[in-house]
């Protein structure tokens, strides 16, 4: 035999049972008919009375086994069905042996409210010797958010909007506060309440950053390659080197004809004037070719928000730049 030892330490499991069953059998159970025969037919009233006798019963079975959940379950479909205040009693009973004490509380609270007059004396003294023990096991929470439209949960589960900013009771314990709110980081928080506990508990709900496409700023400066000047460099580039080629093998012409005896004087003279003017194209070429070059990787990195339009022209004795930089 089980033996509810906590609350009331004189009343065992099969006491429970029996109060189970004066208490609120005799509220879904019909009552006689002294008009003679009826018809058989039936309300919608009378189908949920019966629905509710029926589960009632069941919970019964269901709590005497022991699988106190399923006998919950099936005592509160029964007061969804017919409310009657005396089914209050038998499901703060069944939270009890659950370890659900916050929710018998507020069963035992609603039975003496809904109740009233109707509850004895001594049933109402029993009730609030219990309420005033399950203090002990609960505390109350003011629950509250940075963010009016957050959605809150509790151990999972989402809070009434209502509830938030008044007090709440819940079992003793530890708990995982949680909220959550579009464009916000959520905040978890979790508590651990002892017996008769009173916390506040506010959520801060961080902004995230507005996310926005690249723009060109945050893409970087656009740049245009500036292939006209990479293409005068190269020719620059090549009249150096065919420049200095020409230097090259006129000097050693010219050399050979200084020690060739009784060479002749114009051939002498041809050879180093054009010495001397290769000499100068190739130096020219490959100063153009630095300045170009510079110009255009210049041109080329330089932000821009449309392209660069310039020419380059190079002719006889000069290199021209015509357009807009």
């Amino acid at each position: 035999m089980m033996r509810v030892t906590v609350w009331f330490p004189r009343i065992g499991l099969a006491t429970v049972v029996a109060a189970l069953l004066c208490v609120v059998v005799p509220a879904f159970a019909g009552e006689p008919s002294d008009k003679g025969p009826q018809a058989p037919t039936s309300t919608a009233s009378e189908r949920a009375d019966e629905e509710a006798s029926t589960r009632f019963r069941r919970g019964l079975e269901r709590f005497e086994e022991g699988d106190y959940t399923l006998a919950l379950v099936e005592f509160e479909r029964a007061y969804q069905l017919a409310p009657n205040y005396k089914a209050l009693y038998n499901i703060a009973l069944v939270n009890m042996q659950l370890g659900r004490y916050a929710a018998a509380y507020h069963a035992f609270s609603r039975y003496l409210h809904d109740g009233g007059t109707n509850i004895s004396e001594a049933r109402r003294r029993e009730v609030q010797r219990s309420l005033d023990s399950l203090t002990l096991r609960t505390a109350t929470v003011e629950l509250s958010t940075n963010v009016a439209a957050a959605e809150v949960s509790l151990d999972g589960k989402t809070v009434d909007p209502a509830q938030l900013g008044g007090p709440m009771l819940l079992d003793a314990g530890e708990h995982v506060l949680r909220g959550t709110a579009p464009g916000y980081a959520p905040a978890t928080r979790t508590v651990v309440l002892a017996g008769a506990d009173h916390a506040t508990v506010r959520l801060i709900l961080a902004l995230l950053a507005p996310a926005h496409p690249l723009s060109p700023t945050t893409e970087g400066p656009a740049r245009t390659l500036f292939w006209p000047g990479f293409v005068a460099t190269g020719a620059l580039a090549a009249g150096a080197i065919v420049g200095g080629a020409v230097t090259l093998d006129a000097r050693s012409s010219l050399s050979n004809l200084q020690n060739t005896p009784g060479s002749n004087p114009t051939e002498r003279a041809n050879d180093a004037n054009r010495a001397n003017v290769a000499s100068v194209i190739s130096d020219v070429c490959t100063g153009l070719a630095i300045v170009v070059g510079g110009v255009s990787i210049y041109l080329s990195l330089r932000p821009s928000s449309s392209p660069v339009r310039a020419s380059v022209g190079i002719g006889p004795g000069h290199v021209s730049f015509a357009g807009t930089f």
